[in-house]
């Protein structure tokens, strides 16, 4: 699944939702391994916009013997028109080291950076303006000598050449990017034997090969004093052949596993919060209620709030929402074929406001208490509720969509309640016993995914599957 809508911005959540977050954001990008990376800077990365993941890795010997002899190297191989293999080998004869029990910990910083770009964290860095999308990501993996030989298969690619960026070998791959989103269209693949890895590089589609090259030549690797344990780290041999994940994604329930509430509606919630020692816990004695959802073909009934800004360029010059163009795509094999657009088309796009009311049911003050909404696309057909992903659902002669506009469905796009808690976003500052108050969600989505919306505002925030708290505290119809 692409998940397209996943790459957009998502409010900012606690660790256990961007933990389910950045599951989705795997299937999204179709890749299995998603390897976390330490996060010491100012700023969270926003799962929604994908975090690279490592898919290569290397095996090393001393940076002496390497510096000298070059014992161990980096190789690209056509597997297909539109298909390459990249992957690590030793020299016949050469005598294999063994990945050691410890190795150094590290440190990345950069000779050169875009202008205009700035880190995010230790291992992202995106332009000022679009500060979680695109740019550059960095990831590495561990190779033992068991892994060599190899190959990681990429898929569509239109562009590959093996190079030296500054010492060290790497390949470069660029693939098929039929929609400019900012999403990661080139990637380096970087050998550092000395360090016994090999660095991932992304770059987004708002970053030039040249500005890629030039930073790859330009980074550089510093040893800590730090060692950490190679056991249980993820390896070539783990990317290539990964352990088949047996979890099926939840997409389906039967009419009577789930409650479809309507306007009006309250709802028990269990809801994270803070208590006034700043203790962080669980409650289910919050209970919301959906006042009232419109839809709308303008954003005046916004006017004055601080709106998304790419919503200020989604209006005409009457203030009437723009419409959005579809283009329809065929899915090639990546190997001899690519993704092609068969055909096109345009869509309204609406606003779906809605206003919704949370309530402190305990007899204690709760502070910052997350909430959350999402609007989930689902058909109901056959006595069951199935959720959908509208631009991946195939039709007449074509296998998924992509979109131009700003339309999409998921994770709110405004909320109305913002506090200066964490990184700031969607909290509520505080609620004292049998206090209520009043939060404005809203979306813009496409006209034609209007009979099948419906709002989840269980805290987990899910869209993509039912979760368990979608099916105790149900849905909202509207």
């Amino acid at each position: 699944m692409r998940l397209d809508g996943l790459k957009n911005d998502l409010p900012e959540t606690p660790d256990f939702i961007h933990n389910m977050i950045q599951e989705e954001v795997a299937r999204q990008t179709k890749i299995t391994n998603m390897v976390p990376m330490k996060k010491r800077h100012k700023y969270k990365w926003k799962m929604g916009h994908a975090a690279a993941v490592a898919l290569i890795c290397i095996m090393g010997t001393s940076a002496a013997a390497y510096a000298g002899t070059k014992l161990y190297y980096m190789y690209l191989e056509h597997r297909g028109e539109y298909s390459v293999a990249t992957g690590i080998n030793v020299d016949e004869g050469a005598k294999k080291t063994k990945l050691p029990k410890e190795i150094k910990d590290i440190e990345i910083s950069a000779g050169y950076i875009p202008e205009g770009m700035e880190w995010m964290d230790d291992y992202k860095l995106s332009y000022s303006d679009t500060p979680y999308l695109g740019g550059i990501s960095i990831s590495s993996v561990l190779i033992d000598q068991d892994d060599l030989g190899k190959t990681w298969i990429d898929k569509g690619v239109i562009e590959s050449e093996e190079l030296t960026f500054g010492e060290h070998e790497g390949v470069y791959v660029k693939l098929l990017d039929l929609k400019q989103d900012k999403s990661f269209d080139k990637r380096i693949y970087l050998f550092y034997p000395e360090e016994y890895r090999v660095f991932t590089i992304y770059f987004g589609d708002d970053v030039t090969k040249e500005d890629a090259i030039k930073f790859a030549e330009n980074m550089t690797i510093t040893e800590k004093e730090d060692l950490i344990e190679t056991k249980g780290l993820q390896t070539w041999s783990d990317m290539v052949n990964p352990v088949a994940d047996t979890g099926e994604i939840r997409n389906k329930v039967a009419e009577d596993q789930i409650t479809i509430n309507g306007i009006g509606d309250t709802m028990a919630l269990e809801a994270m919060y803070e208590d006034t020692e700043g203790n962080t816990d669980i409650s289910d004695g919050i209970s919301v209620c959906a006042d009232s959802i419109q839809v709308l073909d303008n954003l005046s009934v916004l006017e004055g709030a601080d709106i998304p800004e790419e919503w200020k360029t989604a209006v005409t010059g009457d203030g009437k929402l723009k419409q959005n163009h579809l283009s329809y795509v065929k899915s090639g094999d990546g190997e001899n074929t690519l993704d092609k657009v068969v055909d096109e088309a345009a869509v309204n796009q609406k606003l779906v406001y809605a206003q919704v009311t949370y309530t402190n049911n305990t007899d204690a003050e709760m502070r910052n208490i997350l909430y959350h909404g999402s609007l989930v696309t689902i058909k109901h057909e056959n006595g069951s509720y199935r959720i959908y992903l509208p631009s991946e659902e195939p039709g007449d002669g074509y296998d998924y969509y992509m979109e131009d506009g700003v339309a999409k469905t998921g994770s709110m796009t405004y909320c109305s309640a913002v506090e200066d808690y964490g990184n700031g976003g969607n909290y509520i500052g505080a609620l004292a016993p049998g206090e209520s108050v009043q939060v404005v969600m809203a979306w813009i989505v496409d006209e034609t995914d209007l009979d099948n919306l419906y709002l989840n505002l269980n805290s987990d925030g899910g869209f993509v599957e039912f979760t368990d708290s979608m099916l105790k505290g149900g849905l909202v119809s509207f």
